[in-house]
């Protein structure tokens, strides 16, 4: 599913999401954010997994489908017409990119290295 989102082999040599150690980040959050967080976190992606895949016909999981099936399940999140699994599909976007702007390698690929 992350792969979907953020995919190896991104624009300016950007690292894709395990690439980039995002499971280092998760494990962290998994254990310090706070409950309702964690909670929305995996709703989300039981949402990413279990029913985007519905959304555009297809029979979940979501590791079942192509690569391009996945991006467009994951985008139908997005235009759902009901508000719950869109919002879900944001906080899933929101923690993925706080993970992923946070590892050391993306940081030094876009000029960020606090060192």
């Amino acid at each position: 599913m992350l792969d979907a989102l953020l995919p190896p082999g991104g624009p300016e040599g950007l690292p894709g999401a395990f690439e980039a150690g995002f499971e280092e980040f998760e494990k962290g959050f998994a254990s310090d954010a706070p409950f309702p967080m964690r909670f929305g976190w995996r709703a989300a992606l039981f949402a990413a997994c279990w029913v985007s895949p519905l959304l555009i016909g297809r029979l979940p999981p979501l590791t079942r489908l192509a690569p391009p099936e996945r991006e467009d399940a994951l985008c139908a999140m997005g235009k759902s017409r009901v508000y719950l699994i869109r919002q879900v599909s944001l906080l899933l976007k929101a923690v993925t990119s706080f993970g992923y702007g946070g590892t050391k390698a993306v940081r030094r690929v876009v000029g960020y290295d606090a060192r």
